[in-house]
């Protein structure tokens, strides 16, 4: 008995799911080793940290970066309330998966309405392909699970493991992301360097427990989507945490403590 069928549901006769596992790793990829090479999509503290990178042209183009962010979100969230009212034959680990991507989306959204600040904007065009690729990548792993109910189960049953991780994972991204929330107060657009909690180790806690979370859905699936999907995630994070770390350090100079690591405490 391999490993593969100890862990994960035999791959389904699907080339659409084939093709969207190994379009999402590369997808991912990549967009990890673009924040390698300072590459970065246009919202956030790296695109607009220079003016430079602005044009008048983007000046008519552009979102609020909440509004953006609901953008990414929304669509997703819609997508797994109507599978889970809609598609029939739903056993246990179906709805497993199905109610921790309405939880995750969920909170991403209230998050974006009463926990972040936002002081930036974001491109239209960025926030649409960001919000159809979650959408895309949400709806192949429900579709992915689906089709796997017909499947033999894998030997080691993950599913209540992945529910701890993932709990652990969204609570502790959902803490970090307050203490982020709190550096600011209502109108101040200064970033500062956050303290308390994990980021006196790293500087991208948020990242980690998303990682973490990530994993916790992947053992809830067990299909060869979604552990595509999350490794692709994985180095996304690991690579993203790198170029934050990098932008603190150029922005705040000596101020900035060299022993916070980007996202393992002590290692990188």
């Amino acid at each position: 008995m391999t490993t593969f069928s100890l862990l994960l549901f035999p791959p389904p006769h699907s080339l659409f799911i084939t093709t969207m596992s190994f379009v999402n790793l590369l997808s991912l990829t990549i967009a990890g080793y673009m924040e390698l090479i300072d590459k970065h999509k246009r919202y956030g503290k790296f695109f607009y940290a220079s003016s430079s990178n602005k044009s008048k042209n983007e000046e008519n183009h552009r979102l609020l970066s909440r509004n953006g962010m609901l953008v990414f979100y929304a669509p997703s969230f819609i997508v797994t309330l109507v599978a889970l009212a809609t598609i029939p034959r739903q056993d246990l680990r179906f709805i497993m998966v199905e109610y921790v991507l309405v939880f995750h989306f969920s909170k991403r959204i209230l998050e974006v309405l009463f926990v972040h600040k936002f002081s930036g904007f974001m491109m239209v065009n960025d926030a649409i392909t960001i919000g159809a690729s979650y959408c895309v990548s949400t709806t192949t792993m429900i579709y992915a699970q689906y089709v796997s109910q017909e499947l033999p189960e894998p030997s080691i049953d993950l599913k209540r493991v992945g529910l701890v991780v993932f709990f652990i994972g969204i609570t502790g991204n959902f803490y970090h992301h307050c203490i982020l929330s709190s550096l600011r107060k209502k109108g101040d657009k200064v970033y500062k360097i956050p303290k308390g909690g994990m980021f006196d180790l790293i500087i991208c806690p948020h990242y980690l427990f998303e990682i973490v979370e990530f994993i916790g859905v992947s053992c809830i699936s067990q299909t060869t989507f979604t552990l595509c999907f999350t490794l692709g995630t994985i180095f996304l994070l690991i690579t993203r945490s790198y170029a934050t770390r990098k932008w603190y350090i150029l922005k705040f100079g000596d101020t900035f403590r060299k022993d916070i690591k980007a996202i393992i405490p002590y290692l990188i």
